[in-house]
């Protein structure tokens, strides 16, 4: 169980009266409302019916967010708006990202098609290569006349005018397709929150290029189009770590409120979450009389089943990357001299415990801190006399 350390105030009895026929379900988080929203969009759907090779990641990211949106709504209904909201929080990055997947995806299909028109045109310029050697040679049968030069001269000017407009037109739409890409690659580290300048930067850019495109403009669409690309690459470079250091605190975060749930059902065992430094904590408090006998640094007989429900836990896969310290406390009042000794040699015997079940010895440290951080006093201070089995991470 989690211990609960700040007093509650008595409510008004008018207001107790009205707690105790139940509480009116709270406004739905903004986030979760936005996940929904999100999720019954058709880009959502569509991350479902890709058929290449992001088929998978995509249908894993968008399964994965429903579970959260799932989670959310539930924690919602039960008035846990900060559990629902991070819930949403997760799942809603989970489901943009398969949806740029998807996007990217389409990308990838344009630039086929454009290959593929490039390709009808190489063969229609054949076709027109082809009757131009016809036109040749009638010109040639006319014994070159004037006239019939004058006239090759001309079909000839225009053939290579029209072999120019397509090579330029086939070039420029390239350069906007690996534009498009890029922007769509940086949509999938959200670099329109992490690196919004560059991201800003080139979408306008490179919706100047489509827009030159359309106007015929080829050599202003192609430089547009190469720098809309650079820009989009520069924000993928500058969002990528703050994207995957978010992710992965994300994902600590909630790994961490799966082990503090699962550990307050531990008997015996209190538990609180705090930080020091950068570093976080979950620790997991052992009244001293439960393992020991009064001054006893050996675990008594028959009182090291407490422990097994905790090697368990340490033993999960999820959590085995967790450095584990163990820390033996004792009350401030008596011999300073032996209280050091005495919480170190007790913290061992739990160490020892703990791996006589299996926990791995080279992720436990254990320390003894005598009487330092006292938590009780008066009446209470055999509180004091504790082990502290403490989960580390950032």
């Amino acid at each position: 169980m989690i211990k609960i350390t700040e007093g509650l105030s008595i409510l008004p009895l008018a207001a107790a009266l009205v707690l105790s026929q139940g509480c009116a379900l709270k406004p739905k988080p903004s986030e979760l409302e936005a996940l929904e929203k999100l999720r019954a969009t058709p880009s959502a759907a569509a991350a479902l019916k890709l058929k290449s090779a992001r088929a998978k990641p995509a249908t894993a990211l968008v399964k994965s967010s429903d579970e959260l949106l799932a989670r959310a709504q539930d924690k919602w209904r039960s008035s846990d708006l900060d559990e629902a909201t991070d819930a949403a929080l997760m799942g809603k990055a989970k489901l943009m990202h398969a949806i740029a997947l998807a996007d990217q995806d389409g990308a990838e299909q344009r630039i086929r098609q454009a290959d593929d028109d490039l390709n009808d045109l190489a063969d229609e310029q054949a076709s027109v290569q082809k009757d131009l050697d016809a036109v040749n040679e009638t010109i040639g049968l006319l014994n070159q006349t004037a006239q019939a030069k004058e006239e090759q001269k001309s079909i000839e000017a225009q053939m290579e005018a029209d072999r120019k407009l397509a090579a330029d037109k086939s070039e420029t739409s390239d350069k906007i397709s690996a534009a498009e890409l890029a922007l769509k690659t940086a949509d999938t580290v959200q670099a329109s929150t992490y690196a919004k300048a560059e991201y800003a930067a080139a979408a306008d850019t490179l919706a100047r290029a489509q827009a030159e495109l359309q106007q015929g403009n080829f050599r202003g669409a192609q430089m547009s189009a190469d720098i809309a690309r650079k820009k989009a690459e520069e924000a993928v470079a500058a969002a990528q770590p703050i994207y995957a250091e978010k992710t992965k605190a994300d994902d600590n975060r909630a790994r961490a409120d799966t082990l503090t749930r699962e550990a307050s059902t531990i008997a015996g065992v209190e538990v609180r979450r705090d930080a020091r430094g950068a570093l976080q904590r979950i620790v997991l408090m052992i009244p001293a009389e439960q393992l020991f006998t009064k001054k006893q640094s050996m675990i008594t007989p028959g009182r090291e089943a407490m422990l097994d429900p905790i090697a368990t836990l340490m033993k999960k896969k999820e959590y085995q990357n967790y450095p584990v310290q163990i820390v033996g406390f004792a009350d401030p009042h008596g011999n300073p001299s032996s209280l050091l000794p005495l919480t170190l040699a007790r913290a061992q015997s739990v160490q020892t415990a703990l791996m006589s079940r299996g926990v791995d010895s080279k992720r436990v440290m254990a320390a003894g801190q005598g009487g330092a951080e006292p938590i009780s006093g008066g009446k209470d201070r055999n509180r004091n006399n504790r082990i502290e089995i403490i989960f580390l991470y950032q």
